[in-house]
């Protein structure tokens, strides 16, 4: 079997699977959209400081990618400080591509990284490791 239609099979089990977890997992708000050519989910974020972001999740065939729609911050910060890469997605991971392995994944971590986002708006800085000590 080729690459390409492998590829194809793939996306005929992923799309419907993403779609249901989506429907789940993800705010009620959520819309469905396709936004030049792009397939994704645009969703809403408050975080814990009452900062509202709005995000749109999608597959770009190799990862899962989060732009920020709102509030505009393409090209206006420090990616390695803020997370955000300079078109606007977030660094979801450590590779420069910046996506997640799985929907799950990538709206989790839209979640934190808002959260963080807000707290370095405000002029703190993101944490090096989230997760609590071993042992606390």
């Amino acid at each position: 079997m080729g690459l390409g239609l492998a590829r194809f099979i793939d996306d005929l089990s992923r799309v419907p699977r993403d779609k249901a977890l989506a429907e789940a997992q993800l705010p009620c708000a959520t819309r469905y959209l396709t936004v030049d050519g792009v397939r994704g989910w645009l969703y809403p974020i408050s975080t814990e400081l009452g900062d509202a972001f709005q995000l749109f999740l999608y597959f770009d065939g190799a990862a899962y990618q989060v732009r920020v729609v709102e509030p505009a911050v393409e090209g206006r910060f420090d990616p390695h400080a803020s997370h955000v890469l300079p078109d606007g997605r977030l660094c979801l991971s450590e590779s420069w591509a910046g996506g997640a392995s799985t929907l799950e994944a990538a709206y989790a971590r839209s979640v934190v990284w808002c959260n963080g986002f807000s707290r370095y708006l405000r002029g703190e800085s993101f944490p090096l490791d989230p997760a609590p000590p071993r042992g606390t």
